[in-house]
């Protein structure tokens, strides 16, 4: 049995989709407004179709489809690795991708863990960029330490009798909790799932009195349950039934408080969503599409941190309402949500598209900032130093702030602590040490492992 069909089993739809089916604004399709298609050379249409692919299959609410919609982004990843010379503009970028799904496409002895690393392993390798290379080695760290953690916690619950003391239980309970959430860093939800339900039914048979040890560990693993699907799956409905159990079934616990905030929360963003909802209403395309953008902004905030649908959404801004201030608005919340979590590489794609795009757009000159930061985190500092020095020249209005930290940053850039001819950004970019005279582009010649234990450092 599936882990969304225990979850169904344990509670039904008791609470309806009454209190989640307040009109939700869905995006029509995956617009590909981000990039011109037509131009691209080399693999670069095939690297966008599989983000697509992927993009929507973690859309799917349904658990099977959703699975099958990431398996397919695999296979397209891999089909752009496969047909991709090494050091190519995008076949590190699909090998990380790729290992990333495998690590949801979880399969029994773990042989998915197996293919991510070795994915991972090509880019430590083979990458020419040093970001990508401490990337790939930042991810295979931690796909060994929670596949060690999950030996370590298993043997610690499986060695547990079924006569044990109160005091060896908990101890096991714990040890299933972490194991529980190592899967969930796996990203191998199903399983986390599975392991959570189990421990909440060793705890409700071992529970003695209301908020006593085995009480509380039970509604932790609920709680935890309902976290990945409102926020791994994005299933509100799935998730808030089980937040809403948690005030009959564990109505002393903490989690029953926590679970019972997200809930108004929840409930009063997708009420607020759907009084935005402008259809049936007669309102020019500016306001539409100011109506799709406020509604963007809430998926993506707390309590719904829901980027997957915000971006669905800035997207159907950008394909339908083009000419709106609106598009250009979208184009930015795009790059800002990739940059936010990390994925400075979308984001650049993201704000590449932002300024080309929408030249008159308020945020055209902030885009170019935060391009700037995107290249310095990603190890480009020679165009992290032009980025900067183009926001420097930019006027920001009301967010002038912008343009004063672009100022100092090129100041910082601009800068030869050690005189000897070099600036800081051409010394950081060749791997050399702007206060070592002696140290100087040319000089040194840092190897792809040098390069990448120096990005693990500094980005």
């Amino acid at each position: 049995m599936s882990a969304r069909s225990l979850v169904k089993r344990r509670y039904g739809k008791t609470l309806g989709a009454a209190l989640l089916a307040v009109g939700v604004m869905a995006a029509s399709g995956c617009s590909s407004a981000l990039m011109s298609l037509k131009q691209w050379p080399d693999q670069t249409l095939a690297f966008s179709k599989a983000q697509q692919a992927e993009q929507q299959a973690r859309g799917m609410e349904d658990l099977a489809k959703r699975r099958e919609g990431l398996a397919s982004a695999y296979d397209q990843y891999k089909a752009v690795v496969a047909d991709s010379k090494e050091g190519s503009k995008h076949i590190d970028r699909a090998r990380i991708a790729a290992a990333q799904l495998q690590k949801e496409l979880a399969v029994p002895g773990g042989a998915n863990y197996d293919m991510a690393e070795q994915l991972l392993d090509d880019v430590i390798k083979n990458s020419p960029s040093a970001y990508l290379a401490a990337r790939a080695q930042r991810e295979k760290d931690a796909i060994q330490a929670n596949r060690e953690a999950v030996l370590r916690h298993r043997a610690v619950f499986d060695n547990t009798p079924d006569d044990a003391s109160d005091e060896q239980w908990e101890k096991a309970l714990d040890a299933l909790l972490s194991l529980a959430a190592s899967y969930e860093s796996l990203n191998d939800y199903e399983t986390a799932v599975r392991e959570y339900e189990q421990l909440t039914q060793i705890a409700n048979e071992r529970s003695k009195e209301a908020n006593d040890v085995f009480y509380r560990k039970a509604a932790e693993a609920q709680f935890n349950i309902g976290y990945i699907y409102c926020y791994e799956y994005f299933d509100y409905v799935d998730g808030v039934i089980i937040f809403f159990h948690l005030q009959t079934e564990y109505p002393m616990s903490e989690q029953a408080k926590a679970g019972k905030s997200l809930l108004r929360g929840i409930s009063e963003s997708l009420g607020i969503i759907n009084d935005l909802s402008p259809f049936g209403m007669n309102m020019a395309p500016e306001q539409e599409a100011q109506a799709y953008l406020r509604a963007a902004q809430i998926w993506e905030s707390p309590p719904l941190s829901n980027r997957i649908r915000a971006i669905e959404l800035y997207q159907s801004i950008m394909r339908y309402w083009t000419e709106t201030s609106a598009a250009g608005e979208a184009a930015f919340h795009i790059g800002r949500i990739y940059q936010h979590n990390g994925d400075y590489l979308k984001a650049l794609d993201a704000y590449e598209a932002a300024v080309r795009d929408y030249p008159q757009s308020k945020r055209r000159s902030q885009a170019i900032y935060n391009r700037a930061v995107c290249y310095e985190a990603v190890g480009e500092y020679e165009l992290a130093y032009q980025e900067y020095r183009a926001a420097a020249r930019f006027g920001f209005g009301t967010i002038d702030k912008f343009n004063r930290e672009a100022k100092r940053k090129v100041s910082r850039f601009e800068q030869d602590e050690d005189g000897d001819g070099y600036k800081f950004y051409q010394e950081r970019q060749h791997g050399s040490d702007d206060e070592d005279k002696d140290s100087y582009p040319g000089s040194v010649h840092p190897s792809v492992s040098q390069k990448r234990d120096a990005a693990l450092g500094g980005v």
